[in-house]
């Protein structure tokens, strides 16, 4: 693990889990890797699709992959979320596969995306970042579904208001899951108040430090990886996860780019109004949220179905911020159904 993970994971966290001793550390990986394992031996990340070198608008390369499907008649565009790439999707991604044109994207410094410059790492370059992503890999004719986890979400929800004439018309389905439309700056990952007070003030300081120097924090690295895995499980899984999911999340983590970490958590935290959520009244719209997600709690989800009156909203139970690595069949369920609501209602308006 690299030093620059070892900052993020204490400042996000500021409690004993951080900072606990070597002994206390291993005792907590060994109770995660000794649970029932249902994801032992799955292949994460390995399945690809065709590669498109997308270029946004301040020339930064976006990887994006596209999985067609024959006579496919819709596309859908799938965000991850911070410090996750592409490969988060691996369940859906198998799924869904044959119900349109699949397009994947890493969002810039995350998987194999390129970073661009840091003033560009906030929400706005992120919706123009999407907006490239679906000139760039659907065509023009082609309807889409967009379905974003977390800070995926909110980079739709950011493109919506940007762009509220596509929504109902080219737009006809949006799936949000485990995301914000804002207020991030008062979660309290489940730490007692007056601890949650502290690292609310001491995490933007952490981070704007930490990242003044994020290009030589790259090149420093160091062992720890149990400890950010200890991290990973306690914050953004639910009780019981997979030990091999959460392993795998921790290591898109552990690639993700300093700098567009650091800035893009302050741009979400510091961020009051996210999306006004508005457009989305004019497509078939699902919001997904876990019942146990420390970082985009449960009630961040009602707020947005109660912004989106025609929206479906889904609790997964004893799920967490994670929820699509999970519970990947219900997951997927529900984004199928999205699919082929969003594709009967593109099919009715056609004959009105």
């Amino acid at each position: 693990m690299s030093r620059r993970h070892s900052m993020l994971a204490t400042a996000l966290i500021g409690t004993g889990a951080a900072g606990a001793g070597a002994a206390a550390q291993r005792r907590a990986v060994r109770r995660i890797k000794s649970r029932p394992d249902r994801h032992a031996g799955e292949p994460f990340g390995t399945l690809r699709g065709r590669p498109v070198a997308v270029r946004a608008t301040d020339g930064t390369r976006l990887h994006a992959e596209i999985d067609d499907a024959e006579g496919g008649d819709v596309a859908v565009v799938f965000s991850h979320g911070w410090t996750l790439s592409q490969d988060a999707w691996h369940f859906q991604r198998r799924a869904l596969s044959g119900l349109g044109r699949l397009v994947f994207w890493d969002q810039r410094g995350h998987g194999r995306s390129g970073g661009g410059h840091r003033a560009g790492n906030g929400l706005d370059q992120l919706a123009s970042d999407l907006a490239a992503v679906i000139e760039q890999t659907v065509p023009a004719d082609m309807p889409i579904v967009l379905i974003g986890h977390s800070m995926g979400g909110m980079t739709i929800m950011r493109y919506a208001d940007r762009n509220p004439e596509v929504f109902g018309h080219r737009i006809i389905g949006t799936g949000l899951v485990c995301t914000s439309s804002g207020g991030l700056g008062e979660i309290t990952l489940g730490l007692p108040a007056a601890l949650a007070r502290t690292s609310r003030v001491m995490m933007p300081r952490v981070l704007r430090a930490a990242g003044a120097g994020a290009t030589a924090l790259e090149r420093v690295r160091r062992l720890g990886r149990a400890g950010a895995l200890v991290i990973e499980d306690r914050i953004a899984f639910g009780p019981n996860a997979s030990p091999s999911a959460v392993a795998f999340s921790e290591q898109m983590m552990a690639d993700t780019r300093m700098d567009a970490l650091i800035d893009l958590y302050l741009a979400m935290t510091g961020t009051a109004t996210i999306g006004t959520c508005e457009a989305l009244n004019e497509s078939e719209t699902l919001v997904i949220a876990g019942e146990n997600d420390l970082l985009t709690p449960v009630n961040h989800s009602r707020t947005i179905a109660g912004r989106v009156p025609s929206a479906r909203l889904e609790i997964i139970p004893v799920a967490g911020h994670m929820v699509m690595l999970e519970r990947p069949d219900a997951v997927s369920d529900l984004l199928g159904d999205l699919i082929e609501r969003a594709r009967k209602r593109l099919e009715s308006d056609a004959r009105t």
